[in-house]
């Protein structure tokens, strides 16, 4: 699964833009060469398809943005990958565990 095909990749400054705002906005860190990446990446494209979210993917093995990426994912404590992120009125979420069930997904995000 080509993780361009389902998320919409973003740069670090879209990503943080997205995140600044705190309105709902998804944001998946990865990068398609990761196990946990790929192990975690089609459950939550089962449960934004579901649930008609739109998710933001930014690639962590990005050289041309890698300074920024990591200056991000040190803002929000993202300290492995995939990193979920979700920016609500309340604040931005953070879980980095690509064990999460789909229900956990929903939760995370609903919760």
């Amino acid at each position: 699964m080509a993780f361009t095909d389902v998320f919409h990749e973003v740069t670090p400054q879209q990503a943080e833009q997205f995140l600044a705002a705190q309105e709902g906005a998804i944001l998946f860190i990865g990068r398609e060469t990761c196990p946990y990446c790929q192990r975690f990446a089609p459950k939550l494209a089962q449960v934004a398809s579901q649930e008609g979210w739109t998710v933001y993917y930014l690639n962590s093995a990005s050289t041309t943005d890698a300074e920024k990426i990591q200056a991000l994912r040190s803002q929000y404590q993202v300290p492995t990958v995939p990193g979920f992120l979700y920016a609500s009125p309340a604040g931005v979420k953070v879980r980095c565990d690509s064990g999460m069930s789909p229900e956990a997904i929903l939760d995370f995000v609903q919760g």
